[in-house]
């Protein structure tokens, strides 16, 4: 979902959804171009194709280029590549999230990785090339789909079962980041720790909502000294941020160390006996939100370390599957609403986008009054709106 500026993105989509239509009188007609083009893919082969499937076989096409891109390392044309695909999903995804809300997800998940990656003048190869695979799929499953004609109540069911699925997926992942980034302080090597120690935390902040349901693990894993009246009670992984930022002493942290892990593989698996409702997923995201506006926004998050914008970041995406989950409910009764949306995590994300290099964010002290200013209104925006869909849940 991260692109280039609103504006800029609506008026290129209008005008190449409108291309993509073709001239015909006929509106739901495909082009001469299109049914040529269908000609060459699979189960489309021989038979007439819709405008959305059209714009899709593009995007496999360039998809497929990208892919031969990153088998050759070829960094100029994997980021040109990136920004094309990037267009093309932008010029008809507002069709797609009306007609086909689930495949949309899928897309939107793999899509956008893509296009922040040819942002960066170092590109990792491996990881790329496992997201463009897996958007060749999400393509395959919007190509092939039939448009939606289940109720809202049932794609919202399956929706929030998705959500579920990816709440599971970043607790394993969590685990898994948090591991490494214990072995290295159980090693002693502080400068490896304190590489790993935000990408373990992007794992946490995406799902934080779901990890403060349970109340006694939540602390646990998260709590900052602040939140503690007996310092020695305290854990997780404010805690070894300490050691490593301020203390610049590992010394005594295995215990701490061990724990944490104990805590992630504690919350992975009550994750998974979780209920989830549609309602309380957009509360929490809401909540998330706002917390990150009005007191996170300070730095009080990591003190220590200032990789708050990489919470900030986490806390976005984190929202945004939420959103992602709701679009079934959003499109019957609010479509103006969903547009909005959209919108603003475009902005929210375009602007976080700008604080990295080579997709690492800058320290958080380094940002002036101004700019912190300017990510807070905009989380606080996007707050609002995702406030307006608890009504029509």
């Amino acid at each position: 979902m991260n692109r280039n500026m609103k504006l800029t993105g609506l008026l290129l989509a209008t005008g190449l959804a409108l291309s993509a239509c073709g001239n015909s009188s006929n509106e739901g007609e495909p082009s001469k171009a299109a049914q040529a083009t269908a000609s060459a893919s699979g189960e489309t082969a021989g038979k007439e194709i819709s405008p959305i499937q059209e714009e899709t076989i593009k995007l496999q096409e360039e998809t497929k280029k990208l892919q031969e891109a990153i088998q050759k390392q070829d960094t100029a044309e994997v980021k040109r590549l990136g920004q094309t695909i990037n267009d093309i999903w932008l010029a008809y995804e507002n069709s797609v999230r009306q007609s086909f809300p689930l495949e949309y997800t899928e897309v939107e998940k793999y899509e956008m990785p893509i296009f922040s990656a040819s942002a960066y003048d170092k590109i990792d190869f491996t990881v790329l090339g496992t997201t463009a695979e897996k958007l060749q799929t999400a393509l395959d499953n919007l190509l092939n789909a039939k448009e939606t004609t289940g109720s809202t109540s049932e794609l919202l069911t399956k929706a929030v079962a998705n959500y579920k699925k990816y709440v599971e997926e970043q607790a394993d992942q969590l685990v898994s980041q948090t591991k490494t980034f214990v072995e290295a302080v159980k090693a002693g090597d502080a400068e490896k720790a304190m590489l790993e120690y935000p990408k373990a935390r992007v794992f946490f902040e995406n799902i934080e909502p779901i990890a403060e349901s349970f109340e006694d693990l939540d602390p646990r894993i998260d709590a900052r000294l602040a939140d503690v009246e007996d310092e020695n009670e305290w854990t997780g992984f404010h805690r070894i941020e300490k050691a490593l930022w301020l203390d610049h002493s590992l010394e005594g942290m295995d215990v701490y160390a061990d724990q944490l892990v104990k805590d992630t593989e504690e919350l992975q698996a009550k994750v998974r006996t979780l209920e989830l409702e549609a309602p309380a997923m957009v509360a929490g995201a809401m909540e998330l939100l706002n917390e990150a506006a009005i007191s996170k926004i300070t730095g009080e998050e990591e003190i220590y370390s200032h990789t708050d914008l990489v919470d900030f970041a986490a806390n976005v995406d984190g929202s945004k599957n939420v959103y992602l989950a709701i679009i079934p409910a959003l499109n019957e009764k609010n479509p103006d609403l969903a547009n909005q949306l959209d919108k603003q995590f475009q902005l929210l994300e375009e602007t976080l986008r700008g604080h990295q290099t080579d997709g690492i964010y800058v320290s958080y002290d380094k940002l002036t009054t101004e700019q912190i200013r300017e990510i807070s209104d905009q989380i606080s925006q996007l707050s609002q709106l995702m406030s307006q869909t608890a009504s029509i849940l």
